[in-house]
């Protein structure tokens, strides 16, 4: 006979014992889980309803599971009764999204498919709706929700059509920050600019610029074919998006331009506001050093400079658009601007007035880019009745040139 030593003998005990933990627990959650099963069965709506508030965290899932499919089946026999609806309520509440991260992709698209067919049939319950739409938006990080987005993309659109305002619309609003689509930038966009809409603005304003990341080629689309009042408002908006991305901000600004020269001709007719957003749009190309755009700002130049002549523009308009061409263009710019010192030293021999600030702004962008190209347009600028102040940048741009 075969003897055990006592420390095998105390291993092997405490193995058992486990295993006759872990099977009296599993039997103690089965028995639980059973047990709600049958009130649940035996109840009513209300104790249908109370069992799934009672029951403990281990047996909610399947409670919830079964209610919910209590609730999609009877819901077409009752029609719209409250104790249903909270039933609804409740059973959805109940779903876990921590455990619903657990489940296989079957397992999650099963769960996502009862919650849609809530949302679907329980289409006059605000109480339901808003409910399914939380715990969707509360499901996303682990599920692939997509289905639901364009669920909600419908809804609005409907929404729009009927104007029936109710909660349901603020709470699809603000789900769509998280699980929007381009689809949902342009129904949320189009309610942005409906007037029936005005109580959800501010709702709708922030899910449009959370979204604009995901919908460039629609931004881009409305920002080419709209007015600059239109322009001017997107561009504004895109600039809510604290986290909007170098490439994306730089991407719009540049289309902003590329619309504005379009309407250079009548820049007096726009407001200041507009002035200002292109202005905004120049300084982002400029900070990013986006040279991308290189021709569109040399082209935006060339379009300010025949406004400012009109006086359209004033100084300081005009000067910032100088200002940032050795930052966007630093290449395409120097013929443009020599042949602008040029003109404006013509003028200056012939006795008429030019712009210090102006000609300051040209003298300087062409020596912080530093080709020798403007050679023989600086070096003019030294024998002309310039002020001191002009004259000193000008030898300080001519200093700075670069000759290799």
């Amino acid at each position: 006979m075969k003897y055990f030593s006592k420390s095998k003998v105390k291993s092997l005990v405490t193995v058992l014992f486990i295993f006759s933990a872990v099977f009296s627990t599993s039997a103690q959650e089965n028995s639980s889980l059973k047990d709600s099963l049958k009130k649940f069965i035996r109840g009513n709506l209300s104790e249908k309803t109370q069992v799934l508030t009672e029951a403990k965290s281990s047996d909610s899932f399947e409670l919830s599971q079964t209610a919910i499919d209590f609730c999609i089946n009877s819901r077409e026999i009752l029609g719209n009764d409250r104790e249903l609806d909270s039933l609804a309520v409740a059973a959805t509440l109940c779903i876990s999204p921590e455990y619903v991260s657990s489940l296989n992709d079957d397992g999650k698209n099963q769960v996502l498919q009862k919650l849609e067919t809530l949302f679907s049939q329980f289409n006059t319950s605000s109480t339901v709706r808003i409910a399914v739409i939380s715990k969707i938006r509360s499901l996303s990080p682990y599920c692939d929700v997509q289905n639901f987005t364009l669920t909600l993309n419908a809804y609005l659109k409907e929404e729009e059509s009927y104007f029936i305002e109710t909660a349901v619309t603020k709470t699809a609003v603000n789900a769509l920050k998280d699980i929007g689509n381009s689809e949902s930038f342009l129904v949320c966009y189009s309610l942005l600019n409906n007037q029936k809409f005005n109580s959800f603005y501010d709702e709708l304003e922030e899910t449009c610029a959370v979204l604009i990341p995901k919908s460039m080629n629609e931004v881009i689309s409305i920002i080419s074919n709209s007015s600059m009042n239109v322009v001017t408002s997107l561009f504004k908006l895109s600039q809510k998006n604290a986290n909007l991305s170098k490439n994306n901000a730089c991407e719009i600004a540049e289309n902003v331009l590329l619309r504005s020269i379009l309407y250079m001709d009548n820049f007096s007719a726009q407001t200041l506001e507009q002035q200002d957003i292109q202005t905004l749009a120049l300084q982002i190309l400029g900070e990013n050093r986006w040279t991308r755009a290189s021709q569109t700002a040399v082209n935006y130049f060339l379009n300010a400079k025949k406004q400012f002549e009109k006086q359209n523009m004033v100084d300081i308009h005009f000067c910032s658009v100088i200002n940032r061409l050795g930052e966007i263009a630093p290449i395409d710019s120097v013929m443009p601007l020599a042949s602008y010192l040029e003109e404006l030293n013509r003028q200056t021999e012939n006795g008429e007035k030019v712009s210090t600030s102006v000609v300051l702004s040209v003298i300087k962008t062409l020596g912080s880019i530093g080709d020798k190209t403007a050679f023989d347009s600086l070096l003019a600028v030294t024998y002309l009745t310039y002020p001191e102040s002009v004259l000193s940048c000008a030898r300080e741009a001519l200093s700075g040139l670069r000759w290799q």
